[in-house]
């Protein structure tokens, strides 16, 4: 049976009409059965099913692991609304002897309705809606999301393709003048390690782009790489491309006109950080058509952006958390049409990347300067009523979530706690600083979501690289990934200069058989032979 045809009860007969008028936002087509439906189709998984409720037009969510679904209900009863970001659902809604069928169909790739609104049941005699009886959502659970999403715009990336894992590493930085890209493999040896020629551009950040091999490069300047293999990718043309930004934003690490790179692997789009007349703001990139859409202002009350903004595409969110202390949520379920949510945040520093562990919906920004490390967390999945995380529209809106600063004893990093990110998959993380020293955090985030709990770093330990290794500039030069090859969390540190990298099992880091710790400091001082090993850059 195909996905979303619903297994019609003995005596139930399909008919053109009365289904009533299509979708207020999508305008999606209802077919009308007359008949009952008390259960999703077999292949189907239920993610809502009010049959048993009285009254059954409330509004309900459904989470289970990265995929959620939210209905409302409005206050006559009639019309129901939702969000979600399963790819293929199907909503039968029931009124009077009879009830519309609503069929979203898409790709796991690409969503094609995360929303929508004025679903109702089948046309009454008097020529409207009846009054919702109940209502069933059945559908396709969203999958995990690929390597390379959720990460926020910091220097490097990593492709995770296979078995294999490849690292492209900018030469540059905003406070630097080096120009190149070096690529290099990290594991197995699907190329022969390079560095790509990018001219007189000092390129600061990279984001790939896994499922489609592709990766984007930003230059200090309005300079845009799009990357395949070891090489400029030959269907781009021209190639850099060139994005909106003029003049210049600033942050505590440096300067430029386009600011650094997040990829948005579901949606194929790298959403870039830059300068609009010396405005902080965003621009996507449409990485099907290699065309860009209109760049769009930040709304932070101070006007600044994160140094490291992510992408969230299973929540279509942007994350910025910036410097002035203000957590900026931007809802981009259309890209064109963003919306606005800010936080303010009280920390011992300043907050100075974002990160989030997709699976959950837990956010944080670490909080540059702080020491010992503060790291600002928050649970923004399943989004409804407090205590849960609540967004506030307004412009800007504002928006709350259950959240702490969290104090990590025994973590002592250089300029403090300033880079983030997480493995996805792993519920593990890293935090690390900037600017010299070699001390990084490994952490332990939880793994539930969703019901208004205060998220907390269950576990946490220190330790120092060795090897003589001093920690890059900004944009921050830190990426973490699952391994393919075990599925252990990997981090991958890049000194300043950009000529060696650190890659530490942060899944070996937090095991204390592996890395004994008092205090959430290893015993050692440094991490083990076991755990960390240097590469080489070209």
């Amino acid at each position: 049976m195909a996905l979303g045809a619903a297994a019609m009860p003995a005596g139930a007969t399909a008919q053109a009409s009365p289904a009533g008028p299509p979708t207020t936002t999508h305008h999606v087509q209802p077919t009308y059965t007359r008949g009952n439906i008390t259960r999703c189709p077999s292949g189907t998984t239920t993610f809502i099913n009010t049959s048993n409720l009285d009254p059954g037009n409330v509004g309900k969510s459904y989470v289970n692991g990265p995929t959620s679904f939210t209905t409302t209900v409005d206050a006559t009863g009639k019309y129901l609304s939702f969000t979600t970001n399963s790819p293929n659902f199907t909503v039968y809604v029931k009124g009077t002897a009879a009830y519309d069928t609503y069929s979203y169909t898409g790709t796991t790739a690409h969503p094609n309705h995360p929303s929508d609104t004025g679903l109702h049941s089948p046309l009454a005699a008097s020529g409207k809606p009846a009054t919702i009886s109940h209502y069933l959502v059945c559908g396709q659970p969203a999958s995990s999301v690929p390597q390379g999403s959720c990460e926020a715009s910091g220097s490097l990336s990593a492709y995770v393709h296979g078995t294999d894992v490849t690292a492209y590493v900018p030469k540059g930085a905003w406070s630097s003048t080096a120009t190149g890209i070096d690529v290099v493999n990290v594991e197995g040896t699907s190329i022969t390690n390079t560095q790509i020629d990018t001219g007189t551009d000092v390129i600061n950040s990279i984001a790939t782009n896994s499922v489609t091999g592709q990766s984007v490069a930003t230059a200090n300047n309005n300079h845009v790489y799009v990357l395949k293999g070891t090489g400029l990718d030959p269907s781009v043309s021209p190639n850099p491309l060139t994005d909106s930004g003029t003049g210049q934003i600033g942050f505590s690490g440096g300067s430029a006109t386009s600011t650094g790179v997040a990829m948005d692997a579901v949606h194929n789009k790298a959403l870039i950080g830059l300068s609009i007349g010396g405005t902080a703001g965003f621009q996507y990139l449409n990485l099907a058509t290699n065309t860009f859409e209109p760049p769009f202002a930040t709304r932070d009350p101070g006007g600044q952006i994160s140094e490291d903004p992510l992408v969230d595409p299973v929540r279509n969110l942007l994350l910025s958390p910036a410097e002035d202390n203000n957590y900026e949520i931007v809802n981009v379920a259309n890209t064109t049409s963003p919306q606005f949510f800010e936080h303010p945040v009280t920390a011992d520093g300043e907050l100075d990347s974002a990160a989030e562990d997709c699976s959950t919906g837990i956010i944080l920004a670490p909080a540059e300067f702080s020491g010992p490390s503060q790291v600002f967390l928050a649970d923004v999945n399943n989004p409804g009523t407090a205590p849960r995380a609540v967004f506030t529209p307004g412009t800007p809106g504002s928006w709350t979530a259950p959240s702490q600063v969290q104090t990590l004893t025994g973590s002592n990093l250089s300029a403090g706690a300033s880079a983030a990110s997480v493995a996805q998959g792993t519920h593990t993380g890293v935090i690390t600083g900037e600017f010299g020293g070699d001390a990084l955090t490994a952490i332990a985030l939880p793994t539930t979501s969703g019901t208004g709990a205060v998220p907390a770093i269950g576990n946490w330990v220190t330790c120092e690289t060795g090897g003589d290794f001093q920690m890059g500039l900004d944009p921050h030069t830190l990426i973490a990934y699952q391994s393919p090859n075990g599925g252990h969390a990997i981090a991958l540190m890049v000194n300043d200069g950009a000529t060696r990298m650190a890659v530490v099992d942060l899944t070996r880091m937090l095991d204390g058989t592996t890395v004994p710790a008092t205090g959430n400091v290893c015993n050692a001082g440094t991490l083990p032979p076991t755990t960390v090993n240097f590469l080489p850059l070209p």
